[in-house]
């Protein structure tokens, strides 16, 4: 939410967008020499079948996980569980007799770990508190924003109505990425809840948090599977889902009820769509020889599999299905439209010829001019911008060859083309600009676990669009800004400003990411 005292940003960086049309001059025309990077195709697992039936068919049903939610900083299921036991393990023990109680109540499974939590959290209100408090680490439900993947969703709902909405999850960022687009969004109370014009149904089959833990009531021990009632309004809406096509997205296929309802289907080749980065410590033989397994045993259930990379390669999948949906023709695929895009902005910003220091003087100009409108902003609500020391970093994505480099920085420029170096694209970077391209959200972080002046650094992935008045939906992610301060985590002027007026460092991203952008254009 916009607090009142907050500046408009987009007049304090309005100035902006004239230096960034004159990169324009700079252009010089290249052969594409582009070749995918992102989708990578591999045996039983190529993204074109898939963005093909998302294309054409239906009635489509969006079954959301907890994967969907990690996107933004929420835990997975099995940590959430693991964070309940760990939340009521007995105080009276020292350290070694605590972990070998932790590891011997969690030898029966999930369901055992979260009845016995249940069981010593007292009662049922104590309980949903407790859960609510692990779900969000201590923080609110307002804290964590949706991630691309239910931004993603949301369209889908947009464009395509007739979808229908189930998740998994007790949050509600489906419902507020929906609101963000203009469509009222509500917790489902049964099957059958209408939908009017404008408006969507989120079922949460196993419930949701509301901030009423003495009216909330979750699916989540094993008391609340084994006591299940026959013939409910969850079980009614997933066996009419089944009959068309279900998206299972960011589930790990071990509920019990979800296998129930899978398993009872049939005649229907419904999509579970992963990705490798929710579990990174796999080395990479383990992780094929539990991905062919995992598509084996789904297939007898009807179900196809796909494993993306990255969170943000998931979402960019389910923009190519609504994106050829609404196109008569098959369009270029996304790795070639992305890095002949990426090349253009690179050219702009690095030109492998004289004119590189002319150029980097001029981004630098750009940036530093940003952070002008960044310290005008914070500076509006209170904040002293002059104490502190801020910086902005442009980073470039290469497809082709999978890595991320700093283009250009508002402190320095690269006079020598020797010193441009790239640093791989992977989860699990100590780099927050390739974090925050992996994730496809921001990523705020402390970085103590390399050396560096900047104490406390924010990375904005930028996403391309076709500029106005172009009508062609196409989203592109070509890279990440990165917003940095020298003090520390958190008493940075981000931190007390935020405090001060919520929703400053929210806005503060878009208006970045939105007058860097154009560099791409």
């Amino acid at each position: 939410m916009r607090n009142d005292h907050l500046v408009d940003l987009k007049d304090a960086l309005g100035r902006v967008t004239a230096a960034v049309s004159t990169l324009a001059d700079f252009d010089e025309a290249t052969e594409d020499e582009s070749r995918p990077g992102f989708f990578v195709a591999q045996p039983d697992n190529d993204p074109e079948p898939l963005i093909a039936r998302l294309a054409s068919e239906g009635p489509l049903t969006f079954v959301l996980g907890a994967g969907v939610s990690m996107e933004a900083g929420l835990p997975s299921w099995s940590q959430l569980v693991r964070g309940l036991l760990d939340a009521v393990a007995p105080t009276g023990l020292d350290q070694n007799d605590r972990i070998a109680w932790l590891n011997a109540a969690s030898e029966p499974g999930l369901l055992s770990m979260a009845g016995t939590a249940r069981a010593l959290a007292g009662d049922d209100e104590a309980f949903i508190e407790l859960v609510e408090q692990q779900l969000y680490g201590g923080a609110v439900a307002e804290d964590f924003e949706p991630g691309p993947l239910a931004r993603e969703i949301a369209r889908w709902k947009r464009d395509v109505p007739e979808i229908q909405l189930a998740t998994f999850n007790y949050d509600d960022l489906l419902e507020r990425a929906l609101c963000d687009i203009g469509i009222d969004a509500y917790p489902a109370e049964g099957h059958d809840d209408s939908e009017p014009d404008g408006t969507a149904v989120v079922r949460h089959l196993h419930g949701c948090l509301t901030g009423d833990p003495a009216n909330d009531a979750l699916v989540l021990t094993e008391s609340d599977y084994a006591q299940w009632p026959g013939g409910s309004w969850q079980d009614r809406f997933m066996r009419r889902a089944l009959s068309g096509v279900c998206v299972f997205i960011g589930l790990s296929f071990t509920d019990q009820n979800l296998l129930r309802w899978v398993y009872n289907s049939s005649g229907t080749k419904h999509i579970a769509l992963f990705t490798r980065q929710s579990a990174p410590r796999l080395n990479r033989n383990v992780r094929r020889e539990l991905e062919a397994a995992t598509r084996s045993r789904l297939t007898g259930a009807n179900v196809t599999t796909y494993w993306a990379d990255f969170y943000a390669e998931l979402a960019q999948l389910m923009h190519e299905g609504r994106r050829r949906r609404e196109r008569s023709r098959t369009p270029t695929p996304y790795p070639q439209r992305a890095q002949k895009r990426v090349l253009q902005g690179r050219r702009r910003c690095l030109p492998a010829n004289h004119r590189l220091l002319a150029r980097q003087l001029q981004v630098q100009e750009i940036l530093a001019s940003t952070l002008d409108g960044v310290r005008a902003a914070l500076g509006a609500v209170g904040a002293d911008p002059d104490r502190a020391v801020l910086g902005l970093g442009l980073w470039g994505l290469d497809y082709e060859h999978r890595n991320v480099t700093l283009w250009a920085s508002s402190d320095r420029v690269h006079i020598d083309p020797s010193t441009v170096t790239a640093v791989p694209l992977r989860w699990g970077s100590q780099w927050v600009a390739v974090e925050a391209i992996t994730q496809g959200s921001v990523v705020e972080w402390d970085p103590r676990i390399y050396a560096s002046r900047w104490r406390s650094v924010r990375g904005i992935p930028l996403v391309w669009s076709p500029p106005a008045p172009s009508v062609e939906r196409e989203r592109i992610l070509v890279g990440a800004a990165t917003l940095t301060t020298t003090e520390p985590y958190g008493g940075s002027i981000f931190a007390q400003t935020e405090a001060r007026a919520p929703g400053t460092r929210r806005t503060i991203d878009t208006v970045v990411h939105d007058q860097l952008v154009p560099i791409w254009n």
